[in-house]
């Protein structure tokens, strides 16, 4: 090879490292911070997930009481303004009941279960809810859900309160090393979701119960985001 050659070589391979190398030079500094916002929102519905269990010597006792009950729920329920569409049977189950006579398994009864949920669109109706089907024949309160319809809204204020925070700590930590926050490099974000307020085992209430309302309490209920961001600080 010529020392022309050689010369040329060296000068490409010089002209390609020193920009790349320069550029590299010229990397502005990243301060990574993360931050949380959190915001609470009163419940604006309810779900109510009830039993009507039924026991009778005979099957079609045992069905008929039960069918009565459950139409007698409705009613109760329509009388409240609970529309049709928010009531649904979510579970039906009919079987025997088994005893012994002697060495003998016979049956003795017959037992019908009949698994009702209901949407409560206004949650101060909860409590009046609540006590119209017991008193309609409902024995058991599987489950009382409390969720928020529209949550688009408190989502973004827990974004926002997740950036000021971030932004916050940026400055005080930019501050204190004589930088100053010029731009933004990367973000992400996690935003949790509204998970309804679940409480089981709600106490029952027979029919010759007290009459006065059952108290029930919505509360409120809380959603959190978190973000992390790469600030670009002053050279």
């Amino acid at each position: 090879m010529s020392k022309k050659i050689l010369w040329a070589a060296l000068l490409l391979c010089f002209a390609l490292f020193v920009p790349l190398s320069a550029q590299a030079a010229e990397e502005p500094p990243i301060l990574s911070v993360s931050g949380s916002g959190m915001v609470q929102g009163a419940p604006d519905q309810a779900a109510i997930t009830l039993g009507v269990v039924t026991r009778a010597e005979t099957a079609a006792e045992a069905q008929q009481e039960n069918a009565a009950k459950a139409a007698a729920i409705r009613g109760a329920l329509s009388a409240l303004g609970i529309e049709d569409k928010d009531v649904k049977t979510e579970d039906y189950n009919f079987r025997p009941e088994y005893g012994r006579d002697g060495s003998e398994r016979v049956v003795v009864g017959y037992t019908a279960s009949n698994t009702i949920r209901v949407r409560v669109r206004d949650v101060a109706k909860v409590g009046d809810v609540v006590d119209a089907v017991l008193a309609s024949g409902a024995n058991t309160i599987h489950s009382l859900d409390f969720s928020i319809r529209d949550t688009d809204g408190l989502r973004r204020r827990a974004l926002e309160s997740a950036v000021k925070d971030a932004r916050e700590k940026a400055d005080a930590i930019a501050h204190a090393l004589g930088k100053s926050i010029v731009g933004v490099h990367h973000v992400t974000e996690n935003t949790g979701m509204f998970q309804p307020r679940h409480t089981n085992g709600m106490m029952m209430k027979s029919m010759d119960a007290a009459a006065e309302s059952t108290p029930i309490d919505a509360g409120t209920m809380s959603l959190t985001a978190d973000v992390h961001i790469d600030f670009i600080l002053s050279r």
